[in-house]
């Protein structure tokens, strides 16, 4: 009879205690959101890395540049300090990115350690299910191989045996229920790891890719550094050129009013100059054209007495002029140029509209007897001394070229290389650099005219 009463009381329903593991569900639905937060950090990264490497390109293509100007014939110093700007700014830009890309990683890393963490804390209450799920199942094994009778002599009371039934016979669809939940649990945290890992790949190769751009980031801060270096050097020379031909011209001319009367001097003498230069090409075409004739005739009769000769030998061109203007301009000579075309702030020079003092040239500072040699094609038009300044003549030379271009050569070395008439090709000695005249130190004084208007030589070289 007892064992009819337990087993009618253990067949009464009995409330299921709860599995739910909320706490691992919660947890998971944090990690999934780090990742996404992750995923939209990486994309950012990845932009601005590519803006860093957009900016470093141009950084580079800049001081590329500046490379070659610096490493140029006369070098253009306002250019270069130009050049030198645009790197700075360039990799000003990169630096920022860098710093910005380095926030990123510190964040990316952050979070990475919290879904990880996330990840742990998610394995360990799994294990400790995967436990309670043992020990119930052992339990259950243990109370099927022990008669119910047992059971009921065992228990000091009887609603303790009514319990413990209810609970066994509940056994199977809780175990069913938890097996099932720690499976759906363990594929999402397996999905979850597996994307953190390839999240720390992408990580890691964005780091790599940050350290590459900080080591060129280095290389360029040094080469913009060498190249501040070297305009400074340059710069600085300069400055000392210019200093010194100050100091000689105010020695020479004295007091204020001298220095005055010299400038006005020389912007006569150079009015007087431009007068005379459109006569002198023109009779320095019409004696290259002359001699041309001349050679052409030669080189026809030669032509003819050797076809008289029955020999068939040919004979050369022995042309002149101007050229016909065909291709660029090249460097008459080296050095440094204290002096560029334009307004300047040097005193010496006169007024020429707007500026109080203009410079109608380059000057091209080095040492005495240094070759001049022709920038372009073209005819001697005159070679000697200025014989429109009578107060302190330079050695002078004027050249014609195709196309109504004029060149002026002045403070040469009083000693005749070429002369009117002539027809020169370019890069032919002409002249050698000296200090005479109006000087202040051995350099070429080079300038271009087209009519009466100077040209800056820069535009044609």
């Amino acid at each position: 009879m007892v064992l009819a009463l337990v087993l009618n009381l253990v067949a009464l329903p009995a409330a299921v205690p709860g599995v739910s593991a909320q706490g691992l569900d919660d947890r998971i639905s944090d990690a999934r959101q780090r990742q996404a937060a992750l995923q939209r950090s990486i994309d950012r990264q990845k932009q601005l890395l590519a803006d860093l490497k957009a900016d470093q390109a141009l950084a580079q293509t800049s001081l590329g540049s500046t490379a070659r100007s610096l490493n140029g014939i006369n070098a253009d110093q306002a250019s270069i300090r130009k050049e030198i700007a645009q790197a700075s700014d360039a990799i000003n830009n990169v630096q920022a990115r860098r710093d910005g890309l380095r926030d990123e990683l510190r964040q990316l890393d952050w979070t990475l350690s919290l879904l990880e963490q996330e990840i742990g804390d998610g394995d360990r209450e799994l294990d400790e299910r995967r436990r309670l799920l043992g020990a119930r199942l052992a339990e259950a094994y243990r109370s099927q191989n022990t008669s119910l009778l047992e059971q009921v002599l065992a228990d000091e009371s009887f609603s303790d045996v009514l319990t413990a039934a209810n609970a066994y016979l509940s056994y199977g669809d809780q175990d069913a229920q938890l097996a099932q939940a720690i499976a759906k649990d363990q594929r999402a945290l397996d999905s979850l790891r597996a994307l953190t890992t390839a999240t720390r790949y992408r990580t890691d190769t964005l780091r790599r890719d940050t350290q590459d751009a900080e080591a060129e980031l280095r290389g360029q801060k040094e080469r913009l550094a060498r190249a501040k270096e070297r305009l400074l050097a340059l710069e600085t020379e300069t400055e000392e050129i210019r200093d010194g031909q100050l100091a000689q011209f105010r020695k020479v001319t004295g007091n204020a009013r001298k220095q005055a009367a010299a400038v006005a001097s020389k912007a006569a003498a150079e009015r007087r100059l431009d007068k005379q230069i459109a006569s002198l090409v023109a009779e320095a075409k019409r004696r290259a054209e002359a001699a041309a004739r001349a050679a052409r005739q030669r080189q026809q009769e030669q032509q003819r007495q050797q076809e008289q000769q029955q020999d068939n030998g040919g004979g050369g061109g022995g042309g002149g002029g101007l050229g016909d203007g065909a291709g660029g301009y090249s460097w008459p000579t080296t050095g440094i140029v204290t002096q560029e075309f334009g307004c300047t702030g040097f005193s010496l020079e006169p007024r020429r509209g707007s500026c109080a003092h203009f410079h109608d040239g380059m000057d091209i500072a080095n040492a005495q007897g240094t070759p001049i040699r022709a920038p372009a094609n073209g005819v001697i038009a005159f070679v000697g001394w200025n014989p429109f300044d009578s107060s302190d003549p330079s050695y002078m030379l004027v050249m014609g070229h195709a196309g109504g271009y004029e060149s002026r050569f002045m403070h040469l070395q009083a000693r005749a290389v070429v002369r009117a008439g002539q027809s020169v090709r370019m890069g032919q000695i002409i002249a050698y650099m000296g200090n005479t005249g109006n000087s202040t130190g051995a350099h070429l004084h080079w300038e271009i005219y087209r009519g009466n208007t100077p040209i800056n030589p820069r535009g044609l070289v």
